[in-house]
């Protein structure tokens, strides 16, 4: 009879088996081992631990495929070179893809051979997760959003509460399940937690630009623990929630806020999710108010944002790298803020990661770590002269707010939605 240790190992190796098809094994025979993906790396670049280069973060899925589909893996095996998978192989690679890893995608950027190293990475989270060793704060949050809504326990009552809070804020109500709407806009429990006046701005915003446009308390978060975990059960199941509203509502795009990591669960794994082609667009806040302001339906002041601090813009993964949204917050920046704005000297595409994604900052232990991440950051905004940072993703907001305090540093952190409200021309 096999031990509780046994079956968690042969979950993991079954799990790892499973999820080895031609691509995947393509991608790892591909790999020349030529060490660039280190180079991109926040967390090996700030630490220089070895175990941080992305490619090894996919070692145990290397090694399943190897020793169970090539001769020589077998052959390695059997000559004990090289062990198989076993619960402390699993104990320590959940530290390196979960505490050191925000599947920020820049080392699948710069790999000169193509591969989606960060895809791998998620691959090898899933197998983690499928041997019951995912970090205990990631699973806690899990069943909080699979059974109340939201993974910080948030529940309908409480997002009744938040929405209510922005009608008396408004002064008028909220758009609720508006069906023929335009636009479902979601938010997240991430953002209306900490930077709730973007209930207010986003309503705003709307307004201004004529927009119809609906929330719903069925479709109330949009962030997705399966995706972070790399359980496709319970993305599914999650991602479900705000699908099934935006069909019955007939929506023809759903717009999701400051949030990266709901942004592409929805725009990017939906499609695959549900073996379908959705009936509606998925785009980020980010990237509609940039069509707003180039359709002339919203105008913004020119120079409001410029009051002699410089003000740079750091590039969300999930919502600039990953999505391309690149050129939306720099055109609205030119507008608002054309004499104070300042590129980082690594931005767009080849912007360092903030550190705390992925589940990274909700990960307790991970605290010193992804603070040794943020100094890249931290050294990027000194070099250039910024005061303020501005950004489109409220995660990304709250580890530099982290990072600015850890790092004694001065100045503001801002959310572009803010700045945008704040410099809106209304109707008299």
């Amino acid at each position: 009879m096999m031990s509780a240790t046994q079956i968690m190992d042969e979950q993991a190796l079954n799990f790892f088996i499973k999820t080895v098809g031609g691509e995947v094994a393509a991608e790892l025979e591909t790999c020349a081992r030529c060490g660039l993906c280190a180079d991109a790396c926040h967390f090996y670049i700030a630490t220089g631990n070895p175990e941080y280069t992305p490619i090894w973060k996919v070692e145990l899925l290397r090694r399943a495929y190897e020793q169970n589909f090539t001769l020589a893996g077998k052959i390695k095996v059997f000559l004990g070179l090289e062990k198989r998978i076993d619960t402390q192989d699993i104990a320590h690679w959940s530290v390196l893809d979960f505490q050191a890893c925000t599947v920020c995608k820049r080392c699948s950027f710069i790999c000169p051979m193509g591969i989606d190293i960060a895809d791998l990475i998620g691959k090898v989270r899933a197998g983690i997760t499928a041997a019951h060793a995912t970090p205990p704060k990631l699973l806690k949050m899990t069943e909080n959003q699979i059974e109340k809504g939201s993974p910080d326990g948030s529940d309908e009552a409480k997002w009744a509460a938040w929405f209510k809070w922005g009608e008396e804020q408004l002064g008028k109500p909220l758009p609720m399940d508006v069906k023929g709407a335009d636009s479902l806009v979601v938010f997240t429990m991430l953002e209306l937690n900490n930077f709730r006046n973007n209930l207010v701005h986003i309503a705003r915003i709307m307004d201004a630009a004529k927009e119809k446009w609906t929330i719903s308390l069925r479709a109330r978060d949009a962030f997705n623990m399966g995706t972070v975990i790399g359980d496709s059960e319970v993305q599914k199941k999650l991602a479900e929630r705000i699908v099934t509203v935006a069909k019955e509502l007939g929506v023809k795009r759903v717009v999701v806020t400051e949030c990266g990591h709901g942004y592409t669960t929805l725009r990017q794994a939906a499609h695959n999710l549900f073996g379908e082609t959705l009936p509606f667009d998925v785009v980020h806040i980010t990237e509609l108010m940039g069509e707003f302001v180039r359709q002339g339906r919203i105008k913004l002041k020119p120079g409001y944002f410029d009051n002699g601090k410089k003000i740079t813009y750091h590039d969300a993964c999930k919502i600039q790298r990953i999505g391309g949204n690149f050129d939306a917050p720099r055109e609205i920046l030119q507008i608002i803020a054309p004499n104070s704005f300042v590129e980082m000297n690594f931005n767009r595409e080849q912007s360092f990661c903030c550190g705390g994604g992925g589940g990274v900052r909700a990960i307790p232990e991970a605290f010193e770590l992804r603070m040794e991440a943020f100094s890249i950051k931290a050294a990027q905004v000194r070099e250039v002269g910024a005061e303020d940072v501005v950004m489109s993703c409220s995660n990304c907001r709250l580890q530099f707010q982290d990072g600015f305090e850890h790092f004694h540093m001065q100045g503001e952190i801002k959310g572009l939605v803010e700045m945008v409200a704040e410099a809106l021309i209304t109707e008299e």
